[in-house]
């Protein structure tokens, strides 16, 4: 009688079967500010490397540095921004599977490029893995209204992307103004990096980027030789 013969797993069939054995990641971070809780990279990274090791398989990562400035804050200090798109590889050996995800770090030190990093690996992992913070259980209802329940929905990648291909048309079109935009906004929501808005944050974001892009090509066209620098010319207008 012959052996049945032995199917290898696709990459796909591993990353599901490595997906079902992460599940859901407690939130345990907490923005004291706005009140809300996250999950931490750490935590995110855990559940990643168990799953992924058990089924055979790596995630290869590479960042490209797109964008940094340094700018002073009120107070004197100055902080170094960073933009990252991260390149991440994942492998079984036999087949590959690419992905990316931009990542932003902001610092007053030195460690603008590291939190960028770990910004668009976290959220690469959440994505690509389906992260939630919580099960589902229908058990659990205790029948409050949901609205009375305030709940945090971060940014999508692809709201990510749209603010930073927005600020960079904003410095194309003005020098300078992509950059103070992002420390504006940053500094109003209370956060490290556009990685950390919420939906609704990112679309306010969004929604002003678009409308200041739009008006410094129209002056454009009309005025060439006009330039501009800074924040207040971004925004005061």
């Amino acid at each position: 009688m012959s052996e049945t013969p032995v199917v290898e797993k696709t990459l796909a069939a591993k990353l599901a079967e490595a997906m079902a054995a992460i599940g859901a990641v407690t939130k345990d971070g907490q923005n004291n500010f706005q009140k809300y809780q996250f999950q931490s990279e750490a935590a995110i990274k855990a559940a990643v490397k168990k799953a992924i090791s058990a089924v055979g398989v790596i995630i290869i990562p590479e960042y490209v540095v797109i964008n940094q400035v340094d700018r002073q804050s009120e107070k004197g200090k100055m902080n170094h921004f960073v933009d990252v798109m991260g390149t991440f590889t994942i492998t079984d050996g036999k087949e590959n599977i690419v992905g990316t995800m931009p990542g932003t770090g902001q610092d007053t030190g030195d460690k603008a490029i590291q939190k960028a990093c770990t910004s668009a690996q976290k959220y690469f992992y959440k994505q690509l893995f389906n992260i939630t913070d919580q099960d589902e259980d229908p058990d659990g209802d205790n029948s409050e209204p949901m609205a009375n329940k305030p709940t945090f929905t971060g940014a999508t990648s692809k709201q990510i992307e749209m603010i930073n291909v927005g600020l960079a048309q904003m410095n194309e079109s003005k020098p300078g103004t992509g950059d103070s935009a992002r420390g504006y906004f940053l500094k109003m929501y209370h956060v490290g990096s556009v990685n950390e808005l919420s939906t609704e944050q990112a679309s306010s974001f969004i929604k002003t980027v678009n409308e200041k892009v739009a008006k410094y090509n129209q002056e454009r066209q009309s005025q060439p030789q006009q330039t501009a620098t800074g924040f207040d010319n971004a925004f005061a207008q």
